[in-house]
């Protein structure tokens, strides 16, 4: 509609829109907070439905399903959203976008709720005509916001309401996770409880030890009996001896007739500790999750990644190969982007470029010769391997139990490049391959050996320059303090006064919320 990228909300009151008659309204929002499956959402929607107006409120919860709520509103209700919509234009509202570099507004947090409003029209075609809620406040139109959430509001009484039905939640990783960590028993008669096997944690009356998680022993379950005698009380008086180890009688010499073990006191080991076994997690999630997460290899491929490693398909020259990942934290600035880029020169020659940045800092980026042996098994391993014939392989959310646990989030991608003109394909055949989804389907360990691989073009190669860029996408100055809100006080108290650096006009605090720069 409008050539400027970021158009405000008294430009986009004057956009001319082509526009049906209004047959429905919405307005949704959702929230997420710091537990698993914490996300819901509420989505009213007014609109006609056997013959009268209804509003249909559904609010929908992750964790404990969602519930359906009918109301009656009035003949005019659409009329009055009507009048609005057209007084204020608000088919274009959808055109308002925010300019990150003049965005004042401190960040939080890496990831926030949601507020939207959608008009629905009669138009055949592009009959949707949503609104940003946030945007919209933010230039002004906080007022006509809260006008038409009022009258979707005033229909939403006891008195209006005409159903209501509820679901359970279906998604099996919320049943799964609910019944783990939320399934209780009834009080046990003994007063104080049972006591963890693992961490000997007393007074435990759920079926899950409220300390390090392992379920509750079954006491119908038989104890194993003792094989032989504990070897450090073993003593031998002459004669036939019984071997400690298997039991096996009869025995006169050095070794056990059975199983050939030396006799406890003659044995070479018998003075040397045993080694201690690793460690399992005590609670299995853990062990689960480092899998699902590639810190652990799943225990074997499943069909879908064998049948995708047994392509071979032949590739050309590798152009570049690119490592990429993301993450967002809980606390405000803890967005990061990362990158290894490694590309084949003609000379034959490697170079890597290594791209880091984390929250409002400045983009480091450094470039590498890269070492030849470091660059050859990385080549050698994404051909023997089929690497590119994993971009296939599909991650899927549902089946992943530990999707959705936090609002924290993040991802990575390996991006491989050929020229197939040679094998009769592109000259720029490229490949993206989800690392979640070859882990998800068994592939952990050729997600370590890549990350392993990676990790040596940086440590392996020789440094041939380094810089800088601006970040431009976030102007608000790293906080500190709990959650940041310590500085976040210090930047809304004090005396106005002029940024040095950039010339912004502050409202207070020790530093510029456009530049980040200190008071002077």
């Amino acid at each position: 509609m409008s050539s400027n990228r970021f158009p405000t909300l008294a430009q986009v009151k004057e956009m001319k829109v082509s526009h049906g008659n209004i047959i429905a309204f919405e307005r949704h929002g959702s929230q997420h907070g710091m537990m698993a499956f914490s996300g819901t959402s509420d989505t009213y929607t007014l609109k006609e439905q056997d013959g009268q107006y209804v509003i249909l409120y559904v609010h929908s919860s992750e964790m404990d399903g969602t519930t359906e709520t009918l109301y009656r509103a009035d003949a005019d209700a659409l009329q009055k959203l009507t009048e609005i919509a057209d007084r204020e234009n608000l088919y274009a509202w959808g055109e308002m976008h925010i300019d990150p570099a003049d965005d004042k507004r401190p960040v939080v947090f890496d990831y926030s709720s949601s507020l939207s409003m959608c008009i629905v029209t009669d138009d055949r075609y592009a009959n949707r005509f949503y609104i940003n809620c946030e945007t919209a406040r933010y230039y002004g139109g906080g007022s006509v916001i809260d006008e038409l959430t009022d009258i979707i509001y005033s229909y939403v009484t006891d008195e209006r309401k005409l159903d209501e039905k509820s679901f359970p939640p279906t998604d099996p990783r919320v049943i799964a996770f609910k019944k783990q960590m939320f399934t209780t028993m009834a009080a046990s008669p003994e007063t104080s409880g049972w006591t963890c096997p693992q961490c000997n944690l007393k007074g435990n009356r759920t079926n899950f030890c409220q300390s390090c998680g392992t379920p509750k022993p079954d006491p119908a379950a038989a104890k194993p009996e003792p094989q032989g005698e504990p070897e450090s009380d073993w003593k031998y008086d002459g004669g036939e001896w019984k071997c400690p180890k298997c039991n096996g009688e009869g025995n006169t010499g050095k070794f056990c007739l059975t199983c050939g073990s030396w006799r406890p006191d003659l044995d070479p080991d018998k003075d040397k500790k045993p080694e201690p076994e690793p460690q399992q997690p005590a609670f299995p999630m853990v062990n689960g999750m480092m899998k699902a997460m590639g810190l652990l290899p799943k225990d074997k491929p499943d069909e879908q990644l064998t049948a995708a490693l047994a392509k071979q398909t032949a590739h050309g020259k590798l152009i570049s190969f690119k490592s990429s990942g993301w993450s967002n934290g809980m606390a405000m600035n803890s967005h990061q982007e990362n990158s290894t880029t490694a590309k084949w020169e003609e000379d034959g020659s490697v170079t890597v470029t290594i791209y880091f940045q984390q929250g409002v800092s400045d983009a480091s980026i450094s470039e590498y010769k890269a070492s030849e042996k470091a660059a050859a098994e990385l080549e050698a391993f994404i051909r023997e391997c089929g690497i590119a014939d994993l971009a296939d392989l599909k991650y899927e959310r549902s089946k992943d139990p530990f999707a959705g646990m936090t609002d924290s989030s993040g991802g990575s991608t390996y991006s491989i490049m050929f020229d197939d003109s040679s094998v009769g394909g592109e000259s720029k055949a490229a490949f993206s391959i989800d690392p979640a989804a070859v882990s998800q389907h068994g592939g952990g360990e050729i997600n370590a050996r890549l990350r392993d691989l990676t990790q040596r073009l940086c440590t392996e190669s020789t440094l041939v320059s380094a810089r800088t860029e601006p970040y431009e996408q976030y102007k608000s100055p790293m906080f500190g303090g709990f959650m940041g809100m310590g500085m976040l006080m210090q930047q809304q108290s004090g005396t106005a006064w002029t940024c040095s650096e950039c010339g912004h006009e502050c409202s207070g605090g020790k530093f510029c919320n456009n530049c980040g720069s200190p008071k002077k």
